[in-house]
């Protein structure tokens, strides 16, 4: 019964796909089978949809902010057309068929275009208010900076913790919420840190990187990841009669 989950990877100048290793220990340690997505064609999204149990989608690179009608800010870093059309159209069938859903840093910020939202493009150049360092200059599993999460939510549920410290890489940053997403942790300089769709059964988008404390022992964040596999196995086991069949000619 474990959940196969499908991770976004990242596409290089050369072509190549790539992906840090601690996105796939993630899920094999929560107990799933992560199966890397390279750049698919639109028209096998939807099946691939279907097949998964789940969607992880990682960090990477900027996304065009022609996606939430906006044109490019001089300090948009590099983006890759592709990739963005690719992960748009497989969140969104994903939320339609309201499968288990996570997305870290660039993750997050998909899954607020998805839901019509928007972002800073550059949090250091487009907010009035002061703005942290959030690109840390320190090994990764290092927590740069507080959060406060609401206690009225799942994830504080799993943390147990209202007030803690994470990790820290990136320069863009949500700015309108997307519709059916609410806001339940931020930074003290207000950046939003963790959304939860209200309107599906588990979907959440993480500035931070769970992923890190997670391989590197730490058991809150794994219960994150538990909990996501236990959903991935529970919407499987609801929707048995859905998975369509396969006709190989």
């Amino acid at each position: 019964m474990k959940p196969i989950i499908g991770i976004t990877t990242e596409v290089l100048e050369d072509g190549c796909y790539y992906m840090p290793p601690v996105y796939a220990n993630a899920i094999i340690q929560a107990g799933g089978i992560p199966i890397l997505i390279p750049l698919v064609p639109e028209d096998d999204i939807e099946e691939l949809s279907r097949r998964l149990d789940g969607l992880f989608v990682t960090g990477g690179e900027d996304i065009d902010p022609s996606y939430y009608n906006e044109n490019p800010h001089v300090h948009l870093k590099q983006i890759t057309p592709e990739l963005d059309e690719m992960e748009y159209k497989l969140i969104k069938k994903m939320l339609d068929l309201d499968k288990p859903y996570i997305g870290v840093c660039r993750g997050l910020h998909m899954l607020n275009i998805v839901q019509g939202g928007s972002l800073y493009q550059s949090i250091h150049s487009q907010r009035e208010e002061p703005v942290m360092q959030h690109l840390q200059k320190a090994v990764r599993t290092h927590r740069s900076h507080p959060v406060t999460l609401k206690k009225d939510s799942r994830i504080y549920d799993l943390l147990q913790e209202e007030e803690f410290r994470v990790n820290s890489f990136h320069h863009q940053a949500v700015n309108k919420v997307g519709q059916g997403l609410e806001v339940i942790a931020r930074a003290t300089d207000g950046i939003v840190e963790c959304v939860e769709s209200k309107n599906h059964s588990f979907v959440f988008g993480f500035q931070w990187h769970p992923e890190e404390f997670a391989v590197d022992g730490d058991e809150p964040s794994k219960r994150i990841f538990k909990a996501y596999i236990n959903a991935a196995i529970e919407h499987r086991i609801s929707n048995a009669n859905n998975i369509p069949a396969v006709v190989l000619k």
